[in-house]
């Protein structure tokens, strides 16, 4: 199962509009289509960071089970999963990456809140 298959499951179970979710994350729903369709393949790391915000997930959850045959570029799992190709610290840097924006998230939500207080 891809990353949109897996966010829009996730959607659906909640249940939340497309238009919802797209809202809470800060982006268009023509962009949460393509990426739940698959038409989009690239999702950038602040929105990866806040799906797995929204949905309460590590970041393994949505890469379990994924890989793409070059061969004919289907798409399907495989245990030699994406997550055997990736560099070795990726994870774990992309986890740091994920707590210093949750980190600048709050900073930045204490400072309005100052401001606001003035």
């Amino acid at each position: 199962m891809n990353i949109g298959i897996k966010i829009k499951t996730l959607r659906e179970k909640r249940p939340i509009s497309q238009a919802e979710l797209a809202f809470e994350l800060g982006i268009s729903q023509g962009t949460l289509h393509n990426i739940e369709s698959g038409t989009s393949k690239k999702i950038d790391f602040l929105l990866m960071s806040k799906i797995c915000r929204f949905f309460n997930k590590d970041f393994e959850y949505f890469l379990e089970g994924n890989y793409t045959n070059s061969a004919n570029g289907q798409a399907g799992h495989h245990p030699d999963s994406i997550i055997t190709h990736l560099p070795e610290n990726f994870l774990e840097e992309f986890k740091k990456l994920v707590q210093q924006n949750q980190a600048h998230e709050k900073f930045i939500e204490e400072l309005k809140n100052q401001i606001n207080s003035q």
